[in-house]
């Protein structure tokens, strides 16, 4: 009962991702014995000298185990924070390997980048395990500042009330920090000559932080278009996705963490309900179109070999600053500044 204590309420989302990754890391290695049958490919020789299928086959369950050892521990140190989050990107990498061994089984190398979209996975789950360290950090500084200044200032008894409160001050912040949109109030700067309150001026910065990205991503998406107008350089369907991502932006900032948790919503057709429905049907969006924007990327101009991919890379980043200027929006402000 005490580990169950310890561990986040959703950390069981978690679990079932490990679980799956189980799963596909088992495929892949059935998938390779069974070519080791049809190729006559003997242990322990790891690479056929004749079957280039063979080779394809197992490159696709070797870079997986190359990569798994970082997925997991990146994936664990998010989870035990975000583990909701931290399951989402578990699940879109773990079915990216087999979208990658897919395309791999095929022989033709190239089209292993139809498992590109897994990136989207990694790097959230890194980004989060930042997060994590920037936040134990920031209350490690917060409380070692606080603790100094007492000790010029007051005798052995106020050091040690002190260093109490520090404790105390430490512990309320560790509960704090398993809340995503307590982000920012997790890292504390001790006390520094510049006395700027960032506590007021949080969602200030959010705000601007987050204008700039979406700007920047509709930016990079008109410069594009102007640059190749034509439909056979760059195809106006494109669009569609940073509309999407668009669309995304304005639900998932549409409802407040208060309306999702049922303190400030609990009227109208659906409720708290509704509100958690519409939030995730947002999220969907988000991620869907920044994975058809990989998508695109990969496979509408780099294994097409084309002769310029600016277009398929702007389709990209259009998506990428929409989608992290929404998470900077939506976690990055705080609902105690609101008027």
């Amino acid at each position: 009962m005490e580990i169950l204590d310890v561990l986040p309420a959703n950390f069981g989302y978690a679990i079932l991702t490990y679980l799956y990754s189980f799963f596909m890391l088992t495929y892949l290695a059935l998938k390779v014995g069974a070519a080791r049958k049809k190729y006559g490919v003997k242990y322990p020789t790891m690479y056929s000298d004749k079957e280039d299928v063979f080779n394809c086959i197992q490159r696709a369950h070797q870079n997986t185990l190359e990569v798994y050892p970082q997925w997991l521990l990146f994936q664990t140190i998010a989870a035990l924070v975000y583990p909701t989050v931290a399951s989402v990107l578990g699940v879109i990498w773990v079915t990216s390997r087999f979208s990658y061994a897919w395309g791999y089984y095929t022989g033709n190398p190239v089209k292993r980048m139809n498992g590109s979209y897994g990136y989207i996975g990694l790097f959230g789950v890194i980004i989060l395990s930042i997060s994590v360290a920037l936040q134990l950090l920031g209350n490690l500084r917060g409380s070692l500042g606080n603790g100094v200044q007492k000790s010029n200032e007051c005798s052995a008894h106020a050091r040690y009330r002190a260093s109490a409160e520090a404790r105390a001050l430490f512990a309320a912040d560790k509960n704090t920090a398993r809340k995503m949109s307590g982000f920012l109030d997790g890292i504390r700067c001790g006390d520094c000559e510049c006395n700027v309150d960032w506590g007021e001026k949080r969602n200030t910065i959010a705000s601007i932080a987050a204008g700039v990205l979406f700007f920047t991503g509709w930016w990079i998406i008109i410069d594009a278009a102007i640059m190749y107008p034509r439909e056979d350089q760059f195809h106006h369907a494109y669009h569609t996705c940073g509309v999407i991502a668009t669309i995304a932006f304005l639900m998932i900032n549409a409802v407040s963490n208060g309306q999702v948790r049922g303190d400030s919503y609990s009227e109208g057709c659906m409720g708290q309900t509704g509100a958690r429905v519409w939030l995730f049907i947002g999220f969907m969006l988000a991620f869907g179109s920044l994975i058809a924007s990989m998508w695109i990327l990969f496979g509408g101009f780099v294994v097409a070999s084309k002769e310029t991919v600016y277009p398929g890379i702007a389709v990209f980043f259009q998506n990428a600053f929409i989608f992290f200027g929404g998470l900077v929006f939506k976690f990055g402000r705080t609902e105690d500044l609101w008027q």
